[in-house]
């Protein structure tokens, strides 16, 4: 591989890293929310549930707002699909236990996306930092490895990745400019050669986007 091809395939690798790591914090973000609406006292095991806030799920909606939504003047709670769930289960079985890395990296996960799915209830990032005792600014680089290293292994075990409910997770999300074209082809920064098992359980129907005439 020439320097040019190399260089190219540098920036291509970097992009589709970049990509993949939204895809992950959105994973997330969902997980934290669908965790919101369910007994968080459920989860198994006890570690797992130790990495999650305890919330009453008949208070928590999209950004901290109310859950549900009207139908005649009927509020109709928010309950996660089963989908939702099996997605929020690969997170926290799979994702947190084995690729965070280590304890305080995976408490950071949890509490962050709480905060970003929650914050009415859970409080701001900021405020967790400093109720907790932590300088805001290492959590953020302690997350931000966390994410890529998340990331990596993904790639690394040529998984293959589901988006999350796009249309209740981007009002979530941080700031960001997010291409909901791009991200909603959930394996196009996979290598040619990766094998991945698709799990149908998982999959959402793709977000409709309109494109600018």
């Amino acid at each position: 591989m020439n320097r040019s091809n190399a260089l190219q395939y540098d920036y291509t690798e970097a992009a589709a890293l970049a990509d993949l790591i939204t895809i992950v914090k959105a994973r997330f973000i969902e997980a934290a929310d669908t965790i919101a609406h369910m007994d968080v006292r459920q989860l198994r095991p006890a570690k797992v549930r130790s990495l999650w806030p305890a919330l009453q799920i008949e208070t928590v909606g999209v950004g901290g707002h109310h859950p549900g939504y009207g139908i005649n003047g009927n509020h109709v709670p928010y309950r996660p699909s089963s989908k939702a769930i099996s997605r929020a289960e690969e997170v926290m079985y799979g994702w947190l236990i084995d690729y965070a890395g280590d304890d305080e990296s995976r408490i950071l996960l949890g509490n962050w996306a709480m905060c970003m799915a929650a914050p009415r209830l859970t409080g701001s990032f900021r405020q967790f930092c400093k109720k907790t005792g932590r300088s805001r600014s290492t959590a953020e680089r302690r997350l931000d490895v966390a994410f890529e290293r998340v990331a990596r292994q993904i790639l690394k075990n040529a998984q293959s990745l589901q988006g999350p409910s796009w249309s209740r997770v981007v009002p979530m999300m941080p700031n960001q400019r997010i291409d909901l074209d791009n991200l909603a082809t959930v394996t196009h920064w996979m290598a040619d050669d990766a094998k991945p098992t698709h799990r149908q359980d998982m999959l959402e129907p793709l977000p409709s986007v309109r494109r600018a005439a």
